[in-house]
């Protein structure tokens, strides 16, 4: 039997509905603070507001899609810029493969290319998985928030994670949005 082949490539808003049912057993789950399906125009919304902007990677098994992982922006306020927030989801049949790590490995480098210095993870616990994967991409645990979130009828506990990936001791050029990236490294680093 031969073996799957997983490539990686930028989303786009046609993925919005195979996306959405990778995502749709988790809004049953702690794993993410939402707690309705979003509707599939909203969902194909959150795509193209991130299009050009930071990158949103699909995960294909023999060009099908079984996960994603996508950055944006931690907070408003311009001088948090150069940190991004980071979320990964994989249908359940191909967790616990190191597709995780791949797809995170390439959006911290499309994030290193745009002049992200900071990413940062938010894990509802319990998640052992995410926070073992967090830990295996060489993420540090920098606090917890204590009750943060409601759901499911019980108070939870949000784990941040943070990793530097990029000099955080000079000063930085400004951030460039990933459609001001050469089109060539993004190829190199998704095909890689």
């Amino acid at each position: 039997m031969n073996e799957p082949v997983h490539t990686f490539r930028l989303a786009t808003p046609d993925d919005a509905e195979a996306l959405l049912k990778i995502y749709e057993p988790y809004i049953a789950t702690t794993v993410t603070n939402e707690t309705q399906v979003p509707a599939l125009g909203e969902f194909r919304q959150r795509i193209v507001e991130r299009d050009g902007a930071y990158p949103y990677i699909v995960c294909e098994e023999d060009g099908r899609p079984v996960g994603y992982a996508y950055g944006s922006r931690l907070f408003s306020r311009a001088a948090y810029a150069w940190s991004a927030e980071l979320s990964v989801y994989f249908s359940t049949d191909h967790r616990g493969r190191g597709l995780g790590r791949a797809i995170y490995g390439k959006l911290f480098d499309l994030l290193a290319l745009q002049g992200v210095r900071t990413v940062v993870g938010k894990v509802v616990c319990p998640n052992e998985k995410s926070d073992h994967l967090h830990e295996k991409m060489g993420f540090e645990l920098v606090g917890t928030l204590r009750a943060a979130s409601w759901k499911l009828g019980a108070w939870h506990d949000v784990h941040l994670w943070e990793k530097h990936i990029g000099d955080v001791e000079a000063e930085p050029a400004p951030l460039l949005r990933l459609s001001e990236v050469d089109p060539e490294k993004v190829c190199a680093i998704l095909e890689a």
